[in-house]
């Protein structure tokens, strides 16, 4: 039995990339049986991400578990209970090995601290790095941010956008969104955070029964200034994803960008700002593909089909398949020792995209088979779209040429030429 435990993602968080690995992983060990444990929400969006994508998996049982997002004493004591049961059905089917496919501080102490028992002294687990991995570089060897002429959005559309999301929120999630921000003002908080750091919990501890895996080749790279990667044994295994199907490119009178999901409202502003005083004889759209429209009011060219309400899969595929080129609007400053689910959705939806400078996005958009187009400031970003808009039946043959290296990228990013990296970070 292959058990696969996802302790913080919600709803339709990180779906792509966990149904990616639960379907590696049954690729991996085909006859297997899988054992799931996640909250009920996000097990939901893994059946729809399946049906969707046609991932055909038998013999998997899904496990509801009501996982909090809690750290300090309230979550070292709520975790505690959670895993000790979750080892404890491991112990009694005869599994040793759990996959984690995210964690944080205060999951990994947990983990540690129940190893120690001697009912749990035999087991294994391999995790999933996300977000928090950033943290373990130093602080002041952080690259110079994006120069920015405007720093802050003042927009009436900022309060409306927090209300929606709050209305979003199910009263039986308010106090996991809420006690967060409880804990902040607590005594124990400042001596929490000092000490349960990811670099420390990674370290305290640490034996060959712990495993790794980053996401994209620059983590590792990157995580060497820091951190002993070898010792930490850490692996790479790219987006694991499945594709969908290739779209047709888009034949439109006049270019369509797009941002796809998150976003980053405040660069998006200063673009609109900047393009607003050009003198672009063209028409053109910049599509929000996502719930976030802060910062684009009084701008025409501007859409957003669901602003403050999340969209399903279906939805934002819709919103997609138009659309010529992706923004992302990431700088050097982000995801460095992480990686952007920006990037596997332009691979997934086949379209080029307009970036900045970035770790990450530099590792899938090479020079020897470029996706896109790099800019390193604002004001180059800026004139590139304005050039796009104004030279939109120009650009049309170098679109194409990014779409056939981004096929051929796919094919290396596939999920069936990672078998073999995820069944090594999980068989030892």
């Amino acid at each position: 039995m292959i058990i696969i435990c996802e302790p913080i993602a919600r709803g339709t968080t990180h779906e792509k990339f966990n149904s990616g690995f639960i379907y590696g992983l049954r690729l991996a060990y085909p006859h297997e049986k899988i054992r799931f444990y996640a909250d009920i929400t996000h097990i939901e969006a893994i059946k729809k991400i399946m049906d969707h994508d046609k991932i055909m998996i038998e013999d998997i049982e899904y496990v509801p578990v009501k996982f909090k997002g809690l750290y300090g004493i309230r979550g070292i004591l709520t975790y505690s209970s959670l895993f000790n049961k979750i080892l404890s059905d491991a112990i009694e089917a005869k599994v040793n090995k759990i996959f984690f496919l995210s964690f944080n501080p205060t999951i990994l102490y947990v983990i540690k601290k129940l190893k120690r028992k001697i009912k749990f002294n035999k087991m294994k687990f391999t995790f999933v790095l996300h977000g928090s991995f950033e943290t373990i570089a130093n602080g002041y060897d952080k690259p110079t941010q994006l120069s920015l002429p405007i720093r802050k959005i003042k927009n009436q559309n900022d309060v409306k956008y927090k209300l929606q999301i709050i209305r979003q929120t199910k009263l039986t999630e308010l106090p996991m969104v809420i006690s967060p921000f409880i804990d902040r003002f607590m005594p124990w908080h400042w001596t929490y955070k000092r000490i349960f750091t990811d670099r420390r919990m990674l370290q305290w501890n640490h034996s060959p029964d712990y495993r790794y895996i980053a996401l994209a080749p620059h983590i590792k790279r990157n995580a060497e200034k820091y951190i002993d990667i070898k010792k930490l044994n850490m692996y790479t295994v790219v987006l694991p994803t499945v594709f969908k199907e290739p779209s047709a490119q888009p034949d439109n009178e006049y270019v369509k960008f797009a941002i796809f999901g998150y976003g980053n409202p405040l660069v998006l502003h200063n673009i609109l700002v900047q393009l607003s005083q050009k003198d672009i004889k063209r028409q053109y759209e910049i599509r929000i593909i996502g719930m976030d429209n802060r910062g684009t009011a009084g701008f025409p060219n501007v859409t957003c089909p669901s602003p403050g309400k999340r969209l399903d899969r279906s939805e934002m595929e819709k919103y997609a398949e138009d659309i010529d080129i992706f923004l992302i609007l990431y700088d050097k400053t982000r995801y460095r020792l992480s990686c952007t689910g920006s990037i596997l959705e332009s691979l997934s939806y086949t379209k080029p995209i307009l970036h900045f400078d970035n770790d990450c996005i530099n590792t899938f958009n090479m020079p020897d088979g470029p996706i896109g187009i790099c800019c390193d400031s604002l004001e180059e970003f800026v004139c590139k779209m304005e050039d796009i808009i104004e030279n939109y039946e120009a650009y049309r043959l170098e679109f194409q040429n990014f779409r056939k290296n981004i096929l051929k990228l796919r094919k290396e990013c596939a999920i069936e030429n990672s078998v073999a990296t995820i069944k090594e970070s999980f068989t030892w």
